[in-house]
């Protein structure tokens, strides 16, 4: 890649991880969490460390986060996870946006065959779903979470800790009710952010093959890899990092796009270097917090509010 293509691999990564944490940051403050920009960038590190290591792609360190933020501000953690939430909601719209492009040049591709194709609508078609219901449920106060929770905390009597959920459910989707209506400018501002970010990571494979074969890409083909990688890292990322499992999935990826395994090989290896670096940032500033117990192997975090009359 040379000098000048590492420096673009890394610049693109970093960016992406600034802008998101602008999109969080915006809705931060609209929620009315009087946080400053540098103190939510620890926060965000350590959150992606664990989003990163736990079987998830796009979930797992948002209670870690949340956390951080409402210890140091002193607010309630529903009230600093409905931004949150909604973060991650507005982060998954985005993803869908480009990923239907995808979909769409997927379903005219000569080279795709039928069974992809079908994968292809069907996991576009569950990311909708799922999608619309939060977006219903949140905008119109239903409170299908805690609901759900309460329900599963009638059939599973563990600890009652379903239960005690439940109630923190539902004041952090009385938060999201309130922010939605209430503050369309940061949830605007939030939602470019995440398009921004999205397509930083939309043109990784760009930057990539550019500077190692001066190849360039028509948007058809960016937008099927794309497609595939976000639909993999969604439904197969069950091992820390996704190793395995998601690097078999960039591979097929690749495949549809006429390239061999080594290409592959080099770009999944490039761009997890990159990636590791800021895991273990994030690690780093866990430990140091004392989020992480290092004999143990534990994140600790304090989910509920404790009653100081006791």
């Amino acid at each position: 890649m040379g000098g000048l293509g590492f420096l673009a691999v890394v610049g693109d990564v970093v960016l992406g991880f600034f802008t998101w944490t602008l999109s969080w940051f915006l809705l931060l403050r609209g929620a009315g969490i009087k946080v400053r920009w540098r103190r939510v960038l620890s926060p965000m590190l350590a959150g992606s460390a664990v989003t990163y290591l736990t079987p998830s792609a796009y979930l797992g360190g948002d209670p870690v986060r949340a956390y951080w933020v409402a210890k140091e501000v002193g607010v309630s953690m529903a009230h600093v996870m409905a931004p949150t939430m909604v973060e991650r909601l507005l982060g998954g719209f985005s993803l869908l946006f480009f990923a239907a492009i995808g979909g769409f040049f997927a379903l005219l591709s000569p080279t795709a065959s039928w069974v992809t194709k079908g994968a292809i609508a069907l996991g576009l078609g569950v990311m909708t779903v799922l999608l619309l219901l939060g977006t219903i449920s949140f905008a119109f106060d239903l409170q299908w979470l805690s609901r759900a929770l309460k329900a599963l905390g009638r059939l599973i009597r563990w600890r009652g800790i379903l239960t005690r959920l439940a109630v923190s459910a539902s004041v952090m989707e009385e938060h999201i009710y309130q922010l939605f209506p209430h503050h369309p400018v940061h949830v605007l501002g939030s939602f470019i952010m995440q398009l921004v970010t999205v397509f930083l990571t939309y043109i990784q494979p760009q930057i990539f093959f550019y500077f190692t074969k001066q190849k360039l890409f028509t948007f058809p083909q960016l937008s099927l890899f794309f497609t595939v990688t976000v639909l993999v890292n969604a439904f197969v990322w069950l091992t820390p990092g996704g190793i395995g499992l998601a690097d078999g999935g960039l591979a097929g990826a690749f495949q549809l796009l006429g390239l061999p395994l080594s290409s592959a090989l080099a770009y999944d290896l490039l761009f997890r270097f990159v990636g590791l670096i800021q895991v273990s940032l994030g690690v780093y500033i866990l430990l140091r917090e004392g989020l992480l117990r290092w004999r143990f192997g534990r994140i600790s975090v304090e989910v509920e509010e404790k009653d100081k009359s006791r």
